[in-house]
């Protein structure tokens, strides 16, 4: 027995297969990629067996139980890439619609009401990959109706146009989701729903392999990378109190990215300090989202005892007189605030030059922003700031209660006939982009401001715009223009995404959900409240 059980599985002979850790995997209808950023380790390859020996067998759901960051989602898509198939994805959250898994009645261009099917049904129809992301934070009644496509029968009906969807023979359903109890707002599953799945359990990625998938992907020594990983472990051991905000994989790969994509002129100077350059990235990284200065002392000791170096404030955020007085990680956006004339009213107090210089760091590197701080603190002007020293235009869209996707999105609007050729047309609306489109089709700045008071399911569409392929899939469109390229917009280069919001438990304020927040780089603006800035800022004289 044991024997056969070693034996390799021999190649099916229907259709195009794809190895996978021994197990053969159909082809899909796109072109394989090479995912060579996605470094294999041990633990890896060994979850990527056996996800790979179920899906093999094919049409069994999958349920992916483990940590954030534990390479869950991640490893999905992986094998979507690897073997051409499309991978869809629903992010869960507390108040998931059932419209976002279905589908809802939408307006056509003739100005009829026709049914547009949610993401599930045409991943159903179409044989694509889907995953259910964080599913025990979506309401029982979501749950509920998954059962009958966790079946054997693979169904599923639309009570809206009384249809039947049988699942095409290549649909695969994944989920995944943090332990109940551990993680806040998690539901324990029931028995009956989990023995629906196949289970795997997903443990922490090993400190080692860390130190492996840094060095390979960042292309950063592994001296480095040993110490950056250390301070990662130790920061993670010290946020017991607010584990809200915990430092996870996408905050470490953020600081390993700052070395990669650094000024290529430091590298000829062969006297550089990288060990202090490490260190200050580090801190900017780190230290942005933490809300007291307790957390920033933990901080600053942490990157000391493992570098051996100081982190120095007021190098990091101060335009000295001479280059030794002000890093060099920071000092070309220091130069660039003091030259620029667009606000020539600001105050610089070392507050908002802190928040200009953490804002402006991130942008440089393509990461998304989200600026949490009390009103008058200054969060838009430094946006607007920003976009005026690109030269470029800054679309804001002021967020509230009911806002809609199609505000981020576009729409059908009323079709205005503008001669005589068009007035015969029976066309009643036309398509109209909305601020993001028309920001990611000029390469310009976009900023959602109080992006905490629109709903979960409206900021839950944007997360491929947040993710580093920078896309987005306008469905909304369908109907309206028969070029399916049409509907795929990629972000053009100088597109930049930002976000204010004031903290939660102010009256009708509340954070974003942690996988949004994760996402974004986050940084926490201090009020102005030293007597000295708060004399300068009045002009007044002592």
């Amino acid at each position: 027995v044991h024997q056969a059980i070693s034996q390799q599985i021999p190649k099916p002979a229907d259709g195009e297969q794809l190895n996978f850790e021994g197990y053969w995997i159909e082809q899909g209808p796109k072109e394989v990629q090479d995912c060579e950023s996605y470094i294999l380790t041990e633990s890896v390859k060994n979850n990527l067996r056996d996800l790979a020996r179920i899906i093999s067998i094919g049409k069994l759901p999958v349920l992916l139980q483990g940590p954030t960051s534990a390479g869950k989602t991640s490893l999905i898509e992986y094998i979507a890439k690897r073997s051409g198939n499309v991978c869809l994805r629903i992010n869960n959250h507390e108040h998931t619609d059932l419209q976002e898994y279905i589908g809802t009645y939408v307006a056509d261009v003739t100005g009829k009401l026709t049914f547009k099917e949610g993401v599930l049904v045409e991943a159903m129809r179409n044989g694509f990959w889907i995953i259910l992301d964080e599913l025990n934070l979506a309401p029982s009644d979501i749950l509920e109706a998954l059962n009958r496509v966790l079946d054997d029968n693979r169904e599923l009906f639309i009570p809206e146009t009384q249809v039947v969807v049988k699942a095409h023979p290549n649909f695969m359903l994944f989920a995944t989701q943090n332990p109940p109890g551990l993680y806040g707002g998690r539901k324990m599953l029931s028995r009956a729903f989990k023995n629906r799945f196949i289970e795997l359990h997903f443990s922490e990625i090993p400190r080692a392999e860390l130190e492996v998938i840094l060095e390979k992907r960042c292309l950063i020594p592994r001296s480095y990378s040993q110490k950056m990983v250390k301070v990662m472990s130790e920061l993670q051991l010290n946020r017991r109190s607010t584990a809200k905000q915990n430092f996870t994989l996408r905050d470490l790969f953020r600081w390993g990215n700052r070395y990669t994509y650094a000024d290529k002129a430091l590298l000829a100077d062969g006297s550089y300090d990288w060990n202090q350059h490490l260190i200050d990235e580090g801190y900017l990284v780190l230290s942005s989202k933490v809300r007291n200065l307790y957390e920033t002392k933990i901080i600053q000791e942490a990157l000391y005892t493992h570098f051996r170096k100081r982190v120095v404030e007021d190098a990091l955020f101060t335009l000295g007189a001479t280059t030794t007085q002000t890093s060099q990680v920071t000092r070309a956006i220091l130069e660039q605030l003091e030259r620029q004339t667009a606000h020539e009213g600001v105050v610089w107090t070392f507050d908002m030059r802190r928040m200009a210089v953490l804002t402006a760091k991130a942008l440089q590197f393509n990461e998304p922003v989200l600026l949490v701080g009390p009103t008058g603190c200054g969060k838009t002007t430094i946006c607007q700031i920003l976009a005026a020293i690109r030269g470029t235009t800054l679309r804001i869209l002021n967020c509230h209660m009911h806002t809609e996707g199609a505000d981020f999105l576009g729409g059908l609007r009323p079709h205005r006939q503008a001669d005589s050729e068009e007035k015969d047309s029976k066309q009643l609306f036309e398509w109209s982009d909305g601020p993001l489109v028309l920001s990611m089709a000029e390469g310009g700045f976009f900023l959602a401001d109080e992006i905490s008071l629109a709903e979960d399911s409206v900021l839950e569409r944007l997360n491929c715009v947040l993710e580093p392929e920078r896309t987005l899939l306008l469905a909304e469109k369908g109907g309206v223009s028969a070029g399916a390229s049409e509907f795929v917009i990629t972000a053009c280069e100088g597109f930049q995404f930002l976000a204010t919001m004031n903290p939660g438990g102010d009256f009708g304020k509340k954070e974003l959900s942690p996988a949004l927040r994760n996402r974004l780089t986050e940084i926490w603006c201090r009020a102005t409240d030293s007597r000295d800035d708060l004399v300068q800022g009045f002009g007044f004289t002592r």
